[in-house]
């Protein structure tokens, strides 16, 4: 077995800056972690990861990929992602090992580090495929403060992760580091914002298991830090279609296929090209464009920086992200109902009909 490595870095040589048309605004993800098919059997076949920016990278910015507790070198293999003449990021291939196949299961990490700023890290996860727990397509869960300074969350927290584990399944036990989290059962209760941190479903003698991240925000909910004056204000954004505003700004991460401050507009679809994930001129990046990739993002598990943490793609839900919204709901992780209990198009919200 080789020797396990904790980093793989990929340096990118970027090419020059690439203007968005100003009739169409470029999607407001930014920089992002996307895994292809995240929960996986121990003999699957290879996976994908995709560091990717939704705008052009500079001549100088460079990503890396890691993954806590290291893969074999052999087992991987790393790519571009290009459109024409741009680079948007860098791919991830995981293969299958012949030995210590739940090597692969875990966080990931995608740094992207400019020349002159702090870099940019966004995290995503990878875990096994077993009858014996069922995390309900929680990767991760964002937590507020009831008010400034607050040691009590606010009511728009997640303050209860709950899972499903086979009856009677004594060694299933909640971690967070290393330290062993007593009398939970499969439901995780929070209560503070010290409550952030990375949780770890294990298996006695059996090792990790499943990972959730937990992030703190600075502020409830309606308002963001501001660095400039070190306090947080009032938020003149409202976040629509699953937006979530950003700690530290008075703006919105959008869902895949939205865009703008507020994420009210999606990205003008259209029959050739419907689920585009970054501009770039006439070669768009699609998720059908990406290698090992598929047209309407099946089993894609995006996972943004900041409050957003990972979600599947609007029009899909479950553990690995491949299950298609049920008639009446749509949007990301199919939270949205459409209107009037009518049908209406899973991905975007709107009447078939109107789709194209």
């Amino acid at each position: 077995m080789a020797k396990l490595i904790a980093s793989l870095s990929v340096l990118l040589m970027i090419s020059l800056r690439h203007e968005v048309s100003a009739e169409v605004p470029p999607p407001a993800q930014g920089f992002h972690l996307i895994s292809n098919t995240p929960e996986r059997g121990k003999n699957s076949d290879a996976f994908y990861l995709y560091a990717l920016s939704t705008s052009p990278l500079g001549e100088e910015d460079r990503v890396e990929f890691e993954k806590d507790g290291g893969l074999p070198s052999e087992i991987v293999q790393t790519g571009d992602i290009m459109a024409g003449t741009d680079r948007h990021g860098c791919y991830l291939k995981v293969h299958a090992p012949n030995q210590m196949k739940s090597v692969r299961y875990g966080r990931y990490k995608a740094n992207l580090i400019p020349p002159d700023i702090e870099p940019l890290t966004a995290y995503s996860f990878i875990k096994p495929r077993t009858d014996k727990l069922d995390t309900q397509g929680v990767y991760t869960a964002t937590i507020y403060p009831l008010e400034v300074g607050s040691t009590k969350l606010h009511a728009d927290s997640v303050t209860d992760i709950g899972v499903a584990w086979r009856p009677g399944c004594l060694k299933m036990v909640w971690c967070k580091g290393t330290a062993r989290i007593k009398n939970t059962g499969p439901r995780l209760k929070l209560s503070c914002p010290e409550d952030a941190g990375l949780y770890t479903i294990r298996r006695k003698r059996r090792g990790t298991f499943v990972q959730i991240l937990v992030t703190a925000a600075d502020c409830p909910p309606d308002m963001y830090w501001d660095d400039v004056d070190g306090m947080c204000k009032t938020r003149t954004v409202n976040c629509v279609n699953s937006g979530v505003g950003r700690n530290n700004a008075d703006s919105c991460i959008c869902p895949p296929f939205f865009i703008v401050n507020d994420c009210s507009f999606t990205v003008p679809p259209s029959a050739e090209s419907p689920y585009v994930l970054a501009f770039s001129g006439p070669e768009d990046i699609t998720c059908g464009g990406l290698p090992g990739g598929n047209e309407k993002c099946k089993g894609f598990l995006f996972c943004y920086l900041d409050l957003y943490g990972c979600s599947c793609a609007p029009g899909w839900y479950g553990n690995n992200c491949d299950r298609p919204c049920q008639k009446g709901r749509w949007g990301v992780n199919c939270k949205n109902a459409c209107p009037d209990g009518s049908d209406c198009n899973r991905f975007f919200g709107m009447e078939p009909e109107e789709l194209f």
